[in-house]
């Protein structure tokens, strides 16, 4: 069956803006456009790529290595992808480490540190104190 690109947008739950754009990027094209009216048509074989772009995407793929890599994923694509999430975790949790030191230091409504000019390096090792 043939969906119009609203109907299509309301049984996936993806905006037709949405639809529009991957379309015009060439990721994920109408099965049938007619050429008379424009109009853009959608088949239910077409959900599961839509899906696999959404999921895709949650995890941090952008939608440009969505499509260079359409036909080409691989473990190594993914590890890769994996990895850089995990550096993501590594620096908020330096982050968070920073902001329980500032907390630590928080007297009076003001955060108070011993020195007014702190090094990088004296930063982290009284983080990992904490």
């Amino acid at each position: 069956m043939l969906y119009k690109i609203g109907d299509f947008s309301k049984k996936t739950n993806v905006p037709v803006k949405t639809l529009r754009y991957y379309d015009e990027i060439n990721l994920f094209k109408p099965v049938e456009i007619d050429l008379f009216t424009g109009y853009r048509y959608y088949s239910d074989d077409q959900i599961n790529d839509l899906n696999l772009i959404l999921s895709l995407k949650r995890v941090g793929f952008s939608l440009e290595e969505i499509k260079e890599n359409w036909n080409n994923f691989t473990n190594d694509t993914m590890l890769k992808k994996k990895e850089e999430l995990l550096k993501h975790i590594n620096l908020f949790e330096e982050k968070i480490r920073e902001i329980d030191y500032l907390r630590s230091n928080i007297v009076g409504g003001k955060i108070i540190l011993e020195n007014k000019i702190i090094k990088e390096n004296q930063i982290k090792m009284k983080k990992k104190e904490i």
